[in-house]
């Protein structure tokens, strides 16, 4: 069909030119035979104006009529006649022969001195031209028109027309250009037959190979063309398959080492739409795990997973928790409205299941979610052996989970290209912390005395130190175990966190001695908080059924009043510490510089 319609819009175009050309062709015949009838007449007037001269000349004037009925008789031409000028008229009389003007080309002729044509008739009647020339008056040459009359140089004495027949010259040119036209169809069929028989093969292969870049486009690489019998349009499939083979290949390649890289679930099915989307998220998590690797710690990883939620997918209600499969405890690492689950203090049902939660695939698909109007999906990604976490985002609307599935996965790209650097943030945070009560230990003490010293150059921030140890603290251990000691070292970190202000840090020294930096804290400050923390020590620690009272002791520094080293500041509450042990316990101390020599 493409073919024939193809070939009869050709065709139109050729037939059209033709008929453009044929138009030419008659309009130049019928120019070249007005052309010759004008000739014609030229001579005819010429030689009646020369016959009038003669016969006026020789005083036979009156036989002028006799040589135009003569000239009129001359094959192809139909009349000849001659009008006088009104000079004329009035000096020599109007003739015995009428030779007044016929028309208005006469009269124009006699008053503008100019040459005058005419064409009358069409295609099927007799086609007249008339030629109308003026008789000027001149005094030079064999004729002295002012001998004979009253003129001057370049007056117009009269005019000869000359009528004549040009039908032989219509028809010899209508003749002329049917063979024309005759012969240019003829050229045109010839033409079209060659060009149907060129082009027939090559649009097969352009259509082949159109077929095969429309499969193409929509995700099929593997459509080849079938060779063509034209060696052109040959070439052009064989270089079109090559291509086609190339990129089938490259695009396989690409996307299986894609997969073991990425897991990407795309609506389209197409390999090259598949690796640019794959492509843009390496960039992305490339630059992601950049960006992590500058946070001084896992809580700055973890906002930077919350804004990235936020910013690329959009979400506004989601949690984090981090989980550790070996104690089976899940901690609340972020959530951005209203927690929804239970999972830190029961445990999460994704990090068991070790894969995803989806509110869709059941009823109550997790027992943990405590609102059940809500739609959720929750994805454990698993990072260490001791260390899972797990992403919760909540929906109103059923129909957007599909959406959270896909870009649950392409969370996991992202988290799955951070581990590393979320695995040395752990461990540089567990070098830090105390795996029994969750606190800082004697380690980041270290730090943050150097970095106290570096601020206090540019502020003058006072801090003080305290120095906390429970009393005879190893008869728990002898009266009890070791495992009620840990709980009553873990109440003991507790009782201490209530009391403080939010920016004061409390560190686990070491076995059941506390290090407490208060922030901007004058001494009078410090010590309301001494006998705070003595005060709730009265009431006795409960321990499974056990209820245990003991005291303790706190010794007091001061920085950068009592020294301008954070590290000594730190020495210098311990041997206020170790007064106030040997006050019997049960007291704050203050370092005294006279009393406590170091």
């Amino acid at each position: 069909m493409k073919n024939t319609k193809t070939f009869w819009m050709l065709a139109a175009n050729v037939m059209g030119m033709m008929i453009l050309f044929g138009a030419v062709l008659v309009l130049l015949f019928r120019h070249i035979g007005y052309q010759g009838a004008d000739s014609r007449a030229n001579m005819a007037a010429a030689i009646v104006q020369e016959s009038l001269t003669s016969h006026m000349r020789a005083g036979s004037s009156d036989a002028q009529n006799d040589l135009l009925q003569q000239i009129g008789t001359i094959e192809g031409i139909r009349s000849a006649w001659v009008v006088r000028s009104d000079p004329l008229v009035r000096q020599y009389g109007k003739g015995v022969y009428p030779q007044e003007p016929r028309d208005e080309i006469d009269r124009a002729v006699l008053r503008e001195g100019k040459s005058l044509e005419s064409v009358e008739g069409g295609l099927f009647s007799d086609t007249i031209y008339r030629l109308t020339i003026p008789y000027v008056a001149t005094g030079t040459g064999k004729i002295d028109c002012m001998s004979c009359h009253e003129a001057k140089t370049g007056d117009v004495l009269g005019a000869v027309s000359i009528e004549m027949e040009v039908n032989d010259l219509k028809a010899a040119g209508i003749l002329s250009a049917l063979g024309a036209l005759a012969v240019l169809f003829m050229v045109m069929v010839i033409l079209l037959r060659v060009v149907r028989r060129f082009t027939a093969s090559y649009k097969e292969s352009l259509e082949s190979v159109a077929a095969a870049m429309e499969k193409a486009e929509g995700g099929d690489y593997t459509h080849r063309i079938d060779p063509s019998e034209c060696k052109e349009g040959y070439s052009a499939i064989m270089w079109t398959n090559a291509v086609l083979e190339k990129l089938q290949g490259s695009l396989s390649e690409s996307g299986t080492k894609l997969n073991a890289l990425l897991r990407i679930d795309q609506p389209k099915s197409d390999p090259l739409y598949t690796l640019q989307t794959g492509i843009n998220q390496l960039y992305d998590i490339e630059r992601f795990r950049t960006s992590i690797e500058k946070d001084h710690n896992l809580g700055e990883v973890y906002e930077r997973i919350v804004a990235l939620i936020r910013t690329r997918w959009g979400f506004d209600d989601f949690t984090i928790f981090e989980l550790n499969p070996m104690t089976k405890s899940t901690r609340l690492v972020h959530a951005e409205k209203t927690l929804l689950c239970d999972a830190p203090n029961s445990g999460c049902r994704a990090d068991r299941s070790s894969g995803i939660i989806d509110s869709t695939q059941c009823e109550v698909a997790c027992p943990k979610m405590i609102d059940p109007t809500v739609h959720y999906l929750c994805r454990n990604y698993p990072i260490a052996d001791d260390l899972d976490v797990v992403i919760s985002i909540v929906t109103h609307r059923e129909n957007e989970i599909p959406s959270i599935r896909l870009a649950a996965e392409e969370m996991g790209n992202f988290i799955n290209a951070s581990k590393l650097q979320i695995i040395n943030k752990k461990l540089e945070e567990s070098v830090r912390i105390d795996p029994l009560t969750a606190l800082y230990n004697r380690r980041y003490l270290e730090e943050l005395s150097a970095l106290i010293v570096a601020q206090s150059k540019r502020t003058v921030i006072p801090y003080a130190l305290l120095m906390v140890d429970m009393d005879r603290f190893a008869s728990i251990n002898h009266s009890y175990d070791e495992q009620v000691g840990n709980e009553v070292i873990k109440a003991m970190a507790r009782n201490i966190q209530e009391l403080i202000r939010p920016g004061d840090i409390v560190i686990r020294y070491g076995g059941d001695t506390f290090a407490v930096v208060l922030y901007d804290y004058e001494s009078e400050e410090a010590r309301q908080l001494a006998e705070a923390l003595l005060a709730s020590f009265k009431k006795k620690i409960r321990v499974n059924t056990y209820a245990i009272l003991k005291t303790i002791s706190v010794g007091m520094a001061f920085f950068p009043v009592q020294t301008e080293d954070m590290a000594y500041a730190v020495e210098l509450a311990k041997r206020a510490l170790l007064e106030a042990k040997h006050r019997g316990g049960n007291c704050a101390v203050e370092y005294e510089a006279a009393s406590m020599p170091m």
